[in-house]
């Protein structure tokens, strides 16, 4: 074998290789991308503005402050029902139906602490462990239509 043999053959070797298609990969970004932004639009983000408990600045205890004008007005979510506790009005506990809440009846109460209360705007929910998270939506929705906005959540 020659040189100008070996040079061919390296030239050839070259000129063999393929170049990459990109066509393909564009034409799926081109249908790929107009999607993507055409469903975000169809996402809807929702921002509950809680209100948390304030904590003292004292190191030493972990006592929780309350102004003394709030009234502290106490909402129990059970499997059973509901029971709502307020310091000078007496609820009867809320009992479930056979399928569902009676938020009719929860509505009732929460409307008559605001209608006792009128400066009262804060209400605490504390659902059990096992109770489901449209079921406190549901119950935080009530409290903001009944009046009740400022809302914190008890574990």
């Amino acid at each position: 074998m020659n040189l100008k043999q070996t040079v061919n053959r390296k030239l050839k070797g070259h000129a063999d290789q393929t170049e990459l298609n990109l066509t393909a990969v564009m034409n799926v970004f081109l249908i790929l991308i107009p999607f993507l932004l055409l469903t975000a639009v169809f996402v809807k983000i929702t921002v509950l503005e809680l209100s948390l408990p304030r904590i003292s600045k004292d190191t030493s205890r972990t006592v929780m402050e309350k102004p003394a004008s709030i009234i502290l007005n106490i909402l129990l979510i059970k499997e059973t029902g509901f029971q709502l506790k307020s310091p000078d009005l007496t609820f009867a506990p809320i009992d479930t139906g056979q399928t569902d809440y009676k938020w009719d009846e929860l509505a009732k109460q929460l409307d008559t602490i605001k209608k006792t209360h009128p400066e009262s705007n804060e209400i605490i929910i504390s659902p059990e462990n096992t109770i489901k998270y449209d079921t406190i939506i549901g119950v935080m929705d009530r409290c903001r239509e009944a009046g009740l906005p400022n809302i914190s959540i008890s574990g």
